[in-house]
Parts: structure tokens; C-alpha cells; sequence
């Protein structure tokens, strides 16, 4: 555009003067005139040419830049040829940089999304880790609190494995009486009792278990030909996970746990259930030994029958506990008859022996869940639980009796025949003088030795 202005204002200039010196009618004019012609040719000329060889190909390259078209310019001959070429060099030379710059900023992005990650699952083991040490720290606690028995195996179920998540499992323990594997603590999951069973040494996963030490995880227990379903009682187990029960470095047992499902325990459950054993196996065994310690506490050293104060203690127990349930019972108190002679004449050893077999006596009349005691020196004292005067009555008279039957040899062809004098007296469980039934029981025993030996005497409160 600058340039055709350029060539109009010299073509005005050059007509201008010519018309000012006169035209064609003078020859400065007539020059003038053919002067501005030759100038309107080589103006033409001229765009004609700087069109074709250089605003056309400037025109390209403004294109090109502006529409930053990929690859390199478009090629320009002529005298524009080497400004294109350096300009298209230097294009290229942005362009691999820039591509170089995108290039490593992606890498950048990919290095940061991969440590965003590697953090996130950092962070959830992390957390996962510290939940699990403050389960099992927890556990270890619960476990740790409980050295009653009973109430161990109360517990583990539902303060225990629950809290692990854990619902379908059983905890066998070996017995030394029986020499096998007996279930201790068995929860199925969804309130299903299972009957007791047993499992000897080496018998089955568990029992290979047991004698191994080795824990077993079976994802589905169909491939495996030692899996016993718990002597078919659980055939509607899937998956199976078994860990040994170990303190001080002797294997005490096994913990068993089970799922419907196949393939429903990770391996990375086996660690836990490894740690969560050992506390176990501690646990138990910390149980067991204060249950002998207070057994022994418990009991009368000579006769092994509870002794005074245990006697006193398991009374108030089972007064409140016939309140509750509405049951009646019964209490008997014995009194050997003439055993200061015994002592007198044969010595306090044959004395003993014969407290032992008075105790052997009275095991071989009473029930199961009758509670013999030796109430002190050669009184013995049984709680009846819900049983009326008459059943009182019939367990009173057969004790009597198999006292009296008893005969202790003690050498030379002599023999120790004895009796004893008993006492007994039962009540409701609203009875108004409930809480006097051992007294009344012992005045009972007491007018049964002034009436004669071997005598019983009995009333209902």
C-alpha cells in the first residue's frame, strides 16, 4: 500500500509540474508529460514484479507463521528465498524446543501422578497398619484382662473375633486326659450351634496342624482331601484358614476359621492370625494356670472338696440363683459320729483316710451339679441345687448309708467301720428364712447326733 502511494504521489508531482509548464504546447511540458508515462509504466512494471517476487511469497509467510501450520514454511525463490529459509529454521528451532519443553513437562506430570500414587497407597497402608496394631492392640488388652476361664471363652467371640471381623471359627485345645483335640470356643457366624466334637493328634488339616506347627490356608476346601468338615458337621464350609496355638514353644492347640464362600481369606491374613494365636495361646494358658492356682485355693488339700470359704461363697451363689430362676433347694450338713475315738486310737493318719473316703462317698451319691465340702475338721456340708425336701430326703439317706458301708482296713485283720449324723433342710426360693439354711441344716445335724449315731433329720423352711 505504501508503495502505490509512493508512485501516485510522484505520478501527481511529475503531471502537476508538467501542466504548469504548459503542457505539450512546451517542450518542458511535452517531457514532463512523457516523463510521468514512463513513470506509470515502471510503476506497473515494478508492482507487477515486487507482487510476484516479493509480497505474494510475504503474504505466505505471514500465513504460515500466523496460522503456525505444522512442519517447515513453505519455500520462497528469489530474493526473500534465504530470510525464508533462516526464518523457517528458527521456526523449527522454537518449535523442537517448545515440543521438548511440552515433553519434559509430561514427564514432569507423569513423575508427579506416580509419587501422588505411590503416596495415596503409602498412606493407606499406612493407615491400614495403624488400624491394625490398634485392633490387636486392643485385643491383646481384652485377651490379656481375662484369666478366668470361662470368661476367656466368653469373650473371644464377641470382644475378640468380631472385632477382627471374624464370626465363623473354632478354637480346639488338647486335652491330656483324653489325648486329643477338644472344641473349647466355637462361634458358626449366623447363631447355628454345633455339636462337640473331637480331633486326635494329626488327624485331619487341623490335627497336621497341631503336630506340625505349620499353618494351613485352603482356598477352597474341595481340593483338599484331609479336610474333615469338622467330622461332617460343616459341610457348608468353603475356605479355611488354620493356625497353631503356641506358648512356650509348645503347641497347646489350633485356631480354625471358616467361610461359605471360596477363596474368602487373603494370605495376608495368615500373619495376623499367626500374632492374634500367640496372645491367644498365652491367654489360655495364663487362664488355665490361674484356674489351677484358684482351684487349689479353692479346695480342701486332704479331701479336694471345696473348703470353708469357698463352701460359703458358692452358697450365696446358688440362693441368688434359685431367686432368679424360681428353683428350690437344699443343703446338708454331716457330722462323723465318735471320729475323736478314730483319731485317738489309730492315729491322725488313719483319721485322714478316713476323711478321704468320706469325700470318696459322697462323690459316688451326689450329682453332677451338687457342691461337696469339707466344712472343717470331720463336717462335710453339700449344696443341693434345685432340689426339693424329697429329692433332699433321698440323697441325704443314701449318703448315710454308704458312709456306714464303707470299711478301711488298717492292718492285723482290723477293720474301721463309721457313721455319720445328717443334717438337712430345703426351701422355695421366696422362703422368709431362706438365708438361714445352713444353720438350720447344722441344728438339724446336731439333734440328729444327740437322738444316735448314724441318724437323719430333715425339714422344709
Amino acid at each position: 500500500m505504501g508503495f502505490a502511494l509512493a508512485w501516485c504521489g510522484l505520478l501527481a508531482l511529475t503531471a502537476a509540474a508538467s501542466l504548469l509548464l504548459g503542457g505539450f504546447s512546451t517542450v518542458p511540458g511535452a517531457f514532463l508529460a512523457g516523463a510521468a508515462a514512463g513513470e506509470f509504466l515502471l510503476a506497473v512494471a515494478s508492482s507487477v514484479l515486487l507482487e510476484w517476487t516479493v509480497f505474494r511469497h510475504v503474504q505466505r509467510l505471514r500465513i504460515a507463521v500466523t496460522e503456525g501450520t505444522d512442519g517447515p514454511l513453505p519455500s520462497v525463490k528469489g530474493p526473500l528465498g534465504p530470510l525464508a529459509e533462516a526464518i523457517s529454521a528458527r521456526q523449527e528451532r522454537s518449535v523442537a524446543m517448545l515440543r521438548e519443553a511440552v515433553r519434559d513437562r509430561e514427564e514432569r506430570l507423569v513423575q508427579v501422578e506416580r509419587l501422588r500414587r505411590t503416596l495415596e497407597e503409602t498412606r493407606t497402608n499406612l493407615e491400614s497398619n495403624v488400624q491394625y496394631l490398634r485392633t490387636i492392640a486392643e485385643v491383646s488388652t481384652v485377651i490379656a484382662g481375662t484369666l478366668d476361664p470361662a470368661e476367656l471363652y466368653r469373650i473371644i467371640p464377641e470382644r475378640v473375633m468380631t472385632k477382627l471381623g471374624l464370626t465363623d471359627f473354632c478354637i480346639m485345645l488338647y486335652s491330656q486326659e483324653t489325648k486329643r483335640l477338644v472344641a473349647k470356643s466355637v462361634s458358626v457366624g449366623d447363631g447355628r450351634t454345633m455339636p462337640e466334637f473331637t480331633l486326635a493328634p494329626g488327624e485331619g488339616v487341623a490335627g497336621k496342624v497341631f503336630v506340625t506347627g505349620e499353618p494351613a490356608w485352603i482356598p477352597d476346601v474341595r481340593s483338599s482331601r484331609d479336610f474333615l468338615h469338622y467330622g461332617g458337621r460343616r459341610t457348608d464350609v468353603r475356605s479355611f484358614m488354620c493356625v497353631p496355638l503356641v506358648s512356650k514353644g509348645k503347641n497347646i492347640g489350633v485356631l480354625m476359621l471358616n467361610h461359605p464362600e471360596p477363596n474368602a481369606f487373603d494370605p495376608e491374613l495368615l500373619p495376623t492370625m499367626r500374632v492374634l494365636a500367640s496372645y491367644l495361646a498365652i491367654a489360655i494358658e495364663n487362664a488355665g494356670m490361674f484356674g489351677l492356682v484358684k482351684s487349689l485355693a479353692e479346695k480342701d488339700s486332704l479331701t479336694l472338696l471345696y473348703n470353708h470359704g469357698s463352701f460359703h461363697e458358692k452358697l450365696a451363689i446358688e440362693l441368688e440363683r434359685a431367686n432368679r430362676y424360681v428353683r428350690p433347694m437344699a443343703v446338708i450338713i454331716l457330722d462323723l459320729d465318735n471320729f475323736k475315738e478314730i483319731n485317738d486310737r489309730h492315729g491322725h493318719t488313719t483319721g485322714d483316710r478316713v476323711l478321704v473316703l468320706v469325700a470318696g462317698a459322697l462323690g459316688a451319691h451326689l450329682r453332677k451339679t451338687d457342691i461337696a465340702a469339707r466344712y472343717g475338721g470331720d463336717e462335710f456340708a453339700v449344696i443341693l441345687p434345685e432340689a426339693d425336701l424329697s429329692s433332699a430326703a433321698v440323697i441325704a439317706e443314701r449318703i448315710a448309708e454308704g458312709i456306714s458301708s464303707v470299711r478301711l482296713d488298717i492292718g492285723g485283720k482290723s477293720v474301721i467301720s463309721f457313721t455319720a449324723s445328717v443334717g438337712y433342710a430345703s426351701c422355695a426360693h421366696d422362703a422368709p428364712g431362706r438365708g438361714e439354711i445352713l444353720k438350720i441344716a447344722d441344728r438339724l445335724m446336731y439333734d440328729s447326733t444327740r437322738r444316735g449315731p448314724g441318724g437323719v433329720l430333715g425339714m422344709q423352711i
